[in-house]
């Protein structure tokens, strides 16, 4: 059963809030059913709205283009992720316990309840795997307001490197390893099913999280002592 909370996504994303509106919500839901199957070269408003049974106008209404659609998607999961680790370390006071618990988080988000019932979990995380980097290195999202567009994403990745500063404060890169144990798990998930070359995780459904939180914690551990 989905809990009742409110993800606050940068309002730079949108035009018209989604989550306000029962069109916007279907917007939402059918998006990331979309993006989950295709191709994000594929997917275009058209395509969207015929899914919908609805005009490509009343798309438009709520995202400028398909590129804001993604980062207002890729920003409610950052938000909602933040959100799952803030919780799941409350009154945890050793950083050494909350870094893995903040690692276990990030990697089984997946299989976490959404908190409302036209967000898709499990869809959107694939959305976030194949497609977030597509426009974090769009350079015409980046030239200007990347700071404000991608806001939920650096919240992320600040609050957890201050957890790992906790755990070393003598470390010198905790930003940097901070955002590697997000890719990380983004990226090996990936490999695991197309590229297993590139990694040791091997898609199995029963012990893949299992094994991918094992290695991210390796690395940290490693790192940090």
């Amino acid at each position: 059963m989905a809990v009742t909370i409110s993800i606050s996504v940068n309002p730079k994303t949108y035009l018209r809030d989604p989550k306000d509106t029962n069109l916007g919500k279907k917007i939402i839901k059918h998006s990331i059913q979309s993006l989950s199957q295709t191709d994000y070269s594929c997917f275009n408003f058209k395509q969207l709205a015929k899914r919908m049974e609805s005009t490509e106008a009343s798309v438009y209404r709520y995202f400028e283009n398909k590129q804001m659609l993604l980062v207002y998607l890729s920003s409610w999961y950052w938000d909602y992720l933040d959100y799952l680790i803030m919780i799941n370390s409350r009154n945890i006071h050793d950083p050494k316990e909350k870094l893995r618990i903040a690692i276990n988080t990030i990697v089984n988000a997946p299989a976490a309840d959404s908190p409302v019932d036209y967000i898709d979990q499990k869809g959107l995380h694939r959305v976030i795997v194949e497609h977030f980097y597509k426009v974090i290195f769009n350079k015409a999202l980046c030239s200007g307001e990347s700071d404000s567009l991608f806001a939920d994403y650096k919240k992320l990745n600040n609050n957890l490197s201050a957890i790992i500063r906790a755990c070393n404060p003598d470390f010198r890169y905790p930003c940097a390893l901070s955002s590697n144990i997000i890719k990380m798990a983004m990226d090996h998930n990936y490999y695991s099913e197309k590229l297993c070359s590139l990694t040791e995780i091997t898609n199995c459904m029963e012990t893949k999280r299992n094994q991918l939180e094992e290695m991210i914690n390796y690395f940290a551990e490693k790192l940090l002592s």
